[in-house]
């Protein structure tokens, strides 16, 4: 059953007007084959599976799924795949990767197969972690796709809606790093933050305002190894990007409710009104984004890479089918540029 709300209904909108192609490497995964039937019927991009046609269609049949107009590539002999190789030694020549041993990855990882079609530029982006580690899909993001030219760190971050729009961009908030960065440095905790800015101007209605969370807010923690990670951080992302409305060390309340911003950091440059929430390691960012999407009744898409050439999105494998609709929705609105 698909529940849809305003600002989702806008991403799916903004999709339709830009038709780019999404991959899907999960192909017999029902969850995945619901997705495609309503992102067809609504006309949201064109989809791609990968998997075994006969299966597929069993699935699609056995379920009521009408997926006469997707296109499927054969998963046991999938096309272009000398090419594929070839592109990866290319990419891998620095770790004097081999044929054999290019084609030996390729064939027993689906995502590296999916990824490299996105990185030579026969597909748009791609959607995959149904039913595979997040892990495997980084990897396979990170080696076959590539890290942007003007970032060093991939990360992800998490589109979370929440059902009262009185906080954050109309109840929107964007989650970094949710499920990539174990423990981030200073300077990638920087990196996390700017790449989610990047992400907040394409997704979010308002300016991007960047809360760097932490127990402590403008040293009221005293002092400690996460608290001065936060603030070497935060004067880091002042540093690279000036115009960015960025301030930390902060805790949770004091970034999204204006009244206890007012008491506790009334010189602060974002006053209780974040709409990206930067977190000091993947323990409190995971933790966060889940607690608010199960306890909160919020919707959440992604995990969606972030710091890569190409767009590619992951997807918790505790995801539903809608979930999987909205991040391909928006890996479609990230490779309009």
């Amino acid at each position: 059953m698909f529940l849809t709300m305003g600002f989702v209904d806008e991403i799916y909108q903004r999709a339709k007007k830009i038709k780019k192609k999404i991959l899907l490497p999960e192909g017999e995964e029902l969850r995945v084959l619901t997705a495609v039937d309503y992102i067809l019927k609504h006309d949201i991009c064109v989809p791609t599976l990968i998997g075994d046609k006969e299966r597929i269609a069993k699935i699609a049949k056995d379920n009521g799924l009408d997926l006469k107009r997707v296109e499927i590539i054969d998963a046991k002999k999938p096309r272009d795949f000398d090419k594929y190789v070839d592109l990866y030694c290319e990419i891998r020549k620095h770790k004097n990767v081999k044929q054999k041993d290019a084609k030996k990855v390729i064939k027993e990882n689906i995502v590296f197969y999916s990824a490299l079609s996105v990185r030579a530029g026969d597909y748009d982006g791609v959607v995959a972690g149904a039913s595979t580690t997040t892990r495997d899909v980084a990897k396979a993001a990170i080696y076959c796709i590539g890290v942007a030219d003007d970032i060093r760190t991939v990360s992800s971050s998490s589109l979370v809606i929440l059902p009262d729009n009185g906080m954050g961009s109309k109840g929107a908030f964007i989650f970094a790093d949710a499920g990539i960065v174990p423990d981030p440095t200073a300077e990638q905790l920087a990196d996390i933050a700017i790449s989610s800015a990047k992400m907040a101007r394409l997704l979010l209605d308002e300016e991007p305002r960047v809360a760097m969370l932490s127990y402590s807010t403008k040293g009221s923690g005293g002092s400690g190894s996460s608290i001065e990670k936060v603030k070497k951080a935060t004067k880091l992302v002042m540093e690279k990007d000036p115009d960015l409305i960025v301030d930390g060390e902060v805790q949770i309340d004091c970034a999204v409710v204006p009244e206890v911003a007012k008491r506790k950091d009334p010189k602060g440059r974002i006053k209780g009104r974040a709409n990206i929430l930067i977190f000091p390691n993947l323990d409190a960012g995971n933790i966060a984004y889940k607690l608010t999407e199960r306890l909160g009744k919020a919707r959440a898409i992604g995990p969606l890479l972030q710091g890569l050439r190409k767009p590619a999105s992951d997807l918790s494998r505790g995801c539903e089918s809608q979930d999987i609709v909205s991040a391909v929705a928006v890996t479609a609105l990230r490779a309009q540029g």
